[in-house]
């Protein structure tokens, strides 16, 4: 869920201000709801599992490396350049595939790791905005914000307007369809 910026949270307060008094704006805490939705636990716990299987790759990457190093160092003098030459090669190359699995895996905007918690959450949060729309027409507001944990960008909410746990017993309900207070 994308955080509104403080300008932006500005704008769209004084837009509400003067669309009418009547204009009811609530709030939701995101990460409240993805942390009690079952699926979401599921979904993290998943993607926990996959990434401590190439944090351990990693770490098995670095201690032959670091074991290599140290065995290299040791014989360093005894070697023939040629020899020498190889092994120093082939530290190399071992520490360039550290790197470039470190980045295939790791990098923060086209890793794998980034990848897969987009194609794990990306479904959930569809999910979530849906059944915030259903609850935001059920509960008559015409606007809805993100009051997250991490960065908050409401600066003051009246509780009797968080959605939350409204949102997550529409989720735990299992339906998302809005309905009509007709």
């Amino acid at each position: 869920m994308k955080n509104l910026s403080v300008v932006t949270l500005a704008l769209l307060l004084a837009l509400v201000g003067s669309v009418s008094a009547q204009t009811k704006v609530a709030f939701v805490n995101s990460a409240t709801i993805l942390r009690e939705l079952p699926e979401a636990q599921q979904a993290q716990k998943d993607l926990e599992e996959q990434v401590k299987v190439w944090q351990d790759e990693l770490e098995k990457m670095g201690k032959q490396l670091q074991d290599d190093l140290e065995d290299y160092q040791k014989k360093q003098a005894l070697l023939d350049p040629a020899t020498k030459s190889a092994r120093e090669k082939a530290l190399q190359d071992l520490q360039q595939r550290a790197r470039e699995f470190q980045f295939q895996k790791f990098d923060t905007r086209e890793g794998e790791a980034v990848k897969l918690r987009e194609k794990k959450l990306q479904p959930i949060q569809e999910k979530v905005l849906k059944a915030i729309e259903t609850v935001a027409r059920e509960e008559s507001c015409a606007f809805v914000l993100d009051k997250v944990s991490e960065a908050t960008i409401v600066l003051y909410a009246d509780v009797k307007y968080d959605l939350t746990y409204k949102v997550i017993d529409r989720l735990k309900r299992g339906s998302t369809g809005a309905k009509s207070k007709n």
